[in-house]
């Protein structure tokens, strides 16, 4: 009797050890993240912030002609393929967030808004597919770009109507950066799919962001034409700001610190179980005069953007 009650007792220690041990691995286990255009500017901020906690495993993707080195693993693969090797990267990702577009600033042509449609699509449908839970869009102000110029309108909230595409008064500064309507319009054709894919199983959060540049990003540094100038339109034009549009644009600035902040936030937010969730918001930072709501943003994430644009001037 004795031989047994410690046989049993030690059959308890080991079982307690193994518990803990699973336990142990479970906690230590890092979630994976997926990224689209995971060599490009925000990508590639957010996969250096998330790579140095190290909670998460981090996969981009990125189409070969722009392939760089990071400090997580880049598949190389163009998710315009729908068959592409980009589909068994999604499997078993705890989120993805999608960045990727053919053409990621207003001067878009048609041409490219269609294929970065294309990509939204194919990602999103393929993401579903594989039960990913947590999809994140990186959609763009420029969806809204319309009330630019309708003060009486006031705060501009996401769940204002769209209006496609950010007229510029100075028309050399058209000429180079384009209105953003295509652009924006493959932003919008990304929220709605996200809508219309929400369920029990997947959640989607839209962030319509602002401007965040590469590198240091700065206000002082953003133009009145919208877009960075190696990547304008060319023209035999020189670019002469125009007051409005140099406003519009400083004041959808997103500083380095508060897209990190929200990025990382949208990815950490408990989800309502069993429960069809998506949430649309404004991702810009907190600058004097802007016209965008950041209301629902803090709602929504429990973080209010701190940076301001004037405190740069």
């Amino acid at each position: 009797m004795k031989r047994q009650r410690i046989l049993f007792a030690g059959t308890i220690v080991a079982t307690v050890a193994i518990v803990a041990s699973v336990m142990r691995k479970r906690r230590r286990r890092r979630k994976k993240l997926v990224m689209t255009g995971g060599c490009g500017n925000l990508a590639s901020k957010l996969g250096a912030h998330l790579g140095e906690n190290g909670d998460w495993e981090i996969i981009g993707i990125e189409h070969p002609d722009f392939i760089k080195e990071r400090p997580y693993r880049v598949v190389v693969s163009d998710v315009l393929d729908k068959k592409g090797s980009w589909r068994h990267v999604i499997k078993g990702a705890d989120a993805l967030i999608h960045f990727s577009a053919v053409n990621p600033y207003p001067n878009a042509t048609w041409q490219e808004s269609a294929e970065s449609m294309s990509h939204t699509f194919n990602v999103f449908l393929e993401a579903k597919a594989q039960r990913v839970p947590r999809i994140i869009l990186a959609s763009s102000n420029h969806v809204c770009g319309g009330y630019k110029d309708d003060f009486e309108h006031g705060l501009i909230k996401p769940s204002d109507p769209p209006r496609c595409g950010t007229l510029l008064l100075d028309k050399n500064n058209l000429a180079k950066s384009g209105d953003a309507v295509a652009y924006a319009a493959a932003k919008l054709a990304g929220e709605r799919l996200a809508l219309a894919l929400s369920d029990s199983i997947t959640s989607f959060i839209v962030l319509r962001v602002g401007w965040c540049q590469p590198f240091e990003n700065l206000p002082t540094t953003i133009c009145a034409a919208g877009v960075p100038e190696i990547f304008q339109t060319k023209t035999d034009t020189n670019v002469v700001n125009t007051a409005s549009d140099d406003t519009w644009f400083k004041q959808m600035w997103l500083s380095n610190a508060d897209f990190l902040a929200l990025f990382s936030a949208a990815l950490s937010i408990p989800l309502p179980p069993n429960d069809n969730f998506f949430a649309l918001i404004n991702a810009m930072s907190r600058n004097s005069g802007a016209r965008w709501s950041l209301t629902e943003t803090a709602e929504l994430l429990n973080v209010m953007p701190q940076s301001d644009a004037a405190t740069y001037a």
